[in-house]
């Protein structure tokens, strides 16, 4: 019969050579990774809340180095990431993660600051060694505004169905965090959550995954910034103010696969909202060591219309066993007026005026390292 591994080692296996750990003792282990990169397209708009790339070469957009320490004794466990985000200064960065947990039996029991289990990829959200993309896909993994961790607590139930299948469901609730998000240099929210609570369920094969996620939420909304008016901004179910706080909710249903036909690999994942929004990606690899060509399509709707579309292809190169190179070229199509992953430096208007070049090539060439 298979030995029953733990989820976290079952997910650690999936993403390798991703995950490199310094064990300290027994019961310590630490552990660390980042991203470097040159970016640069060709659309003055910057793209991308949180890394605003644009016409220009920057080797800042998606810099990350993450550090986490881990301790595992008889059921009890404890875990804490630090990471310096794309997002963040050096000298402010996020606690990704900080809890405690205790395992019995086939439940996993976690209390504290913990990583929203939204997607396929969200417990190794910064871990850029375990994509295959230089960057998660926008459409669906920039759909919460980049807002990727709760205060709350879970309880993970592992259950083998067959000697081969794994079912995980977790139930969560959330409250009292806050997070923000600049959506230009002149423009950003502070989200007080409320409430939050959800449920995540997974499927574990020998060569497959699923992932399944519904999630609701309600939080405080602080606006801060010139220059804007009253938006909506989904997953969010209104619009934000010119200034000042306003009660908004996000409900989050979505769907994810992924299989590994020998040397190919596939990827699809499906989101929806409430907020009439709704998108997907489609991504396949080919391994052939030390190197994976891939190509990616993604698409967003919104109220009924395709909003935004991208094309991705690239090449990882796998330098060492826990280094590697991606060169990739991103084409990125806004349809029907909207902003799509771009972020305005401009005033936005109600209604919105239209870029001035709704269209981007986007250049990259990233370095990922784990250790």
């Amino acid at each position: 019969m298979m030995k029953k591994l733990s989820h976290t080692l079952i997910l650690a296996a999936l993403c390798a050579p991703a995950h490199a750990v310094i064990e300290l003792t027994d019961t310590f282990s630490f552990s660390g990774f980042g991203s470097a990169s040159w970016a640069r397209s060709d659309n003055d708009t910057p793209l991308f809340i949180n890394r605003f790339i644009k016409d220009e070469n920057c080797f800042d957009c998606d810099t990350t180095f993450g550090l986490q320490l881990d301790y595992y004794n008889s059921g009890f466990k404890a875990s804490v990431q630090g990471v310096k985000r794309p997002q963040d200064n050096w000298s402010n960065p996020s606690l990704e993660w900080a809890y405690v947990g205790y395992e019995v039996g086939d439940f996993d029991i976690r209390a504290g600051r913990q990583r929203l289990p939204l997607y396929l990829a969200s417990e190794y959200f910064y871990v850029g060694q375990a994509y295959t993309l230089a960057r998660l896909p926008t459409e669906v993994y920039g759909a919460f505004l980049g807002i990727t961790g709760y205060n709350g607590f879970a309880v993970t139930w592992n259950h083998y169905l067959t000697d081969e299948l794994q079912l995980s469901l977790t139930p969560y609730v959330g409250f009292n965090d806050n997070n923000k998000v600049e959506f230009s240099p002149t423009f950003a929210l502070d989200f007080e959550t409320d409430r939050l609570y959800g449920l995540n369920a997974k499927l574990i094969g020998d060569f497959y995954r699923w992932n399944f996620s519904v999630m609701d939420g309600e939080f405080d909304v602080t606006s801060s910034g010139t220059g804007f008016v009253s938006i909506p901004f989904p997953p969010f179910e209104s619009t934000f103010p010119i200034e000042g706080t306003d009660r908004n909710t996000v409900k989050i249903y979505s769907i994810g696969t992924e299989y590994e036909f020998g040397a190919l690999k596939t990827t699809f994942e499906f989101q929806k909202t409430e907020s009439r929004r709704m998108d997907w990606y489609g991504l396949a690899s080919y391994r052939m060591a030390p190197f994976t060509p891939y190509i990616a399509y993604g698409q967003l709707y919104q109220d009924g219309e395709r909003s935004n579309m991208t094309s991705t292809l690239g090449v990882r190169y796998d330098l060492l066993s826990n280094v590697s190179i991606n060169a990739e070229y991103q084409y990125v199509q806004v349809l029907n007026d909207g902003t799509g992953p771009f972020a305005p430096e401009r005033t936005i208007t109600i209604p919105s005026t239209p870029l001035p070049d709704n269209s981007a090539s986007v250049y990259t060439l990233m370095v990922n390292f784990v250790f």
